[in-house]
């Protein structure tokens, strides 16, 4: 029984252009460096950089090491815990940005906070100085 392996035309092409050589996101590079120090890695890789080189003419490592499953499932779980927070951040963000909802209204309420602490602050400074200067301090 044969396998047949689909490969797009763009990656047989690729291949024929020298681009043989994968990093663990999957994008082709025709240099063992360039695909080891790949910046896609940090958006398209559980590791947020690239860890390994693949020639895929022989479907060899040639560069780093491939993590293994547990360490596949650790980066996985602090990279979606990464990407929900780089989420959140950006809703933050977009939403102070809108000037509307809930997180926007939370911020400004934070901030009036703030705002009236710094002044009793300030003003209990400013009866504390009196005090010093009345008792001779």
């Amino acid at each position: 029984m044969t396998t047949k392996t689909f490969f797009s035309e763009y990656f047989i092409s690729a291949i024929a252009d020298g681009y043989v050589y994968q990093c663990n996101c999957g994008e082709l590079y025709n240099d063992i460096g360039a695909a080891y120090s790949c910046r896609k890695c940090r958006n398209y890789s559980w590791f947020g950089y690239c860890t390994h080189v693949i020639d895929v003419r022989n479907d060899e490592v040639v560069m780093g090491t491939e993590p293994s499953e547990a360490e596949y499932a650790i980066a996985k779980e602090a990279a979606e815990a990464r990407w929900a927070e780089e989420k959140a951040e950006q809703e933050f963000h977009m939403q102070m940005y809108r000037q509307e909802g809930p997180l926007f209204d939370a911020e400004i309420q934070r901030q009036e906070a703030l705002a009236r602490r710094l002044a009793e602050e300030a003003k209990l400074d400013r009866e504390w100085a009196v005090h010093d200067k009345m008792m001779g301090y």
